[in-house]
């Protein structure tokens, strides 16, 4: 069964054990934002942990508060994240977020199909 959420930035689909996010176009993500992102993806797991495929293709920019916040209390009920990337702007935001990931697997991909394959073997 699929359930999803969209907003103006993103949305996110439960499919298959795996939550998939995807940012919209052109993003600049601030603490605000990024703290209404958490709430509706929390809103969506309903209390139960899920690996997270996130692919940042659209997201153009991102402040340290919002990241500081994403790798500390907004990872709650990630069990691990795949960050999916197709630009050498969102390798550098996924390598810069992964180092601040400690405590959650967390690996960057350049395909889909390798991101879902770490999740999967990560469940």
């Amino acid at each position: 069964m699929k359930k999803c959420v969209e907003n103006d930035m993103a949305s996110m689909c439960l499919e298959n054990g795996i939550l998939f996010f995807s940012w919209k176009k052109e993003v600049d993500l601030d603490l605000s934002i990024a703290q209404g992102i958490v709430g509706d993806r929390l809103q969506l797991q309903q209390g139960k942990d899920y690996p997270v495929l996130c692919n940042l293709n659209g997201l153009r920019s991102v402040e340290k508060d919002a990241w500081r916040y994403l790798a500390g209390e907004g990872s709650e009920l990630i069990k691990a994240i795949a960050l999916v990337y197709s630009t050498p702007l969102e390798y550098a935001l996924s390598k810069y977020f992964m180092k601040r990931m400690s405590s959650i697997p967390t690996q960057v991909f350049g395909e889909l199909s390798l991101a879902k394959e770490f999740l999967l073997h990560s469940n």
